[in-house]
Protein backbone atom coordinates (compact mmCIF):
# COMPACT_ATOMS: atom_id res chain seq x y z
CA UNK A 1 0.00 0.00 0.00
CA UNK A 2 1.95 2.99 -1.31
CA UNK A 3 -0.61 5.63 -0.37
CA UNK A 4 -0.90 5.93 3.42
CA UNK A 5 -3.80 7.82 4.96
CA UNK A 6 -2.62 10.19 7.74
CA UNK A 7 -5.56 9.04 9.86
CA UNK A 8 -4.99 5.36 9.07
CA UNK A 9 -3.21 4.61 12.36
CA UNK A 10 -5.91 6.36 14.38
CA UNK A 11 -8.66 4.48 12.53
CA UNK A 12 -6.80 1.20 13.06
CA UNK A 13 -6.55 1.83 16.82
CA UNK A 14 -10.24 2.80 16.97
CA UNK A 15 -11.16 -0.37 15.07
CA UNK A 16 -8.96 -2.49 17.38
CA UNK A 17 -10.71 -1.02 20.43
CA UNK A 18 -14.09 -1.58 18.80
CA UNK A 19 -13.40 -5.25 18.02
CA UNK A 20 -12.06 -5.73 21.56
CA UNK A 21 -15.30 -4.28 22.93
CA UNK A 22 -17.31 -6.67 20.74
CA UNK A 23 -15.26 -9.64 22.00
CA UNK A 24 -15.92 -8.65 25.63
CA UNK A 25 -19.64 -8.17 24.91
CA UNK A 26 -19.87 -11.59 23.23
CA UNK A 27 -18.02 -13.24 26.12
CA UNK A 28 -20.42 -11.67 28.65
CA UNK A 29 -23.48 -12.73 26.62
CA UNK A 30 -22.17 -16.30 26.32
CA UNK A 31 -21.50 -16.46 30.07
CA UNK A 32 -25.04 -15.21 30.77
CA UNK A 33 -26.51 -17.82 28.41
CA UNK A 34 -24.47 -20.59 30.04
CA UNK A 35 -25.56 -19.40 33.48
CA UNK A 36 -29.21 -19.39 32.43
CA UNK A 37 -28.86 -22.86 30.93
CA UNK A 38 -27.33 -24.20 34.16
CA UNK A 39 -29.95 -22.60 36.41
CA UNK A 40 -32.92 -23.68 34.28
CA UNK A 41 -31.85 -27.31 33.97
Amino acid sequence: MALVDPNFEQHRQTWAGFTRLIKYALAIIILILIGLAIFTL
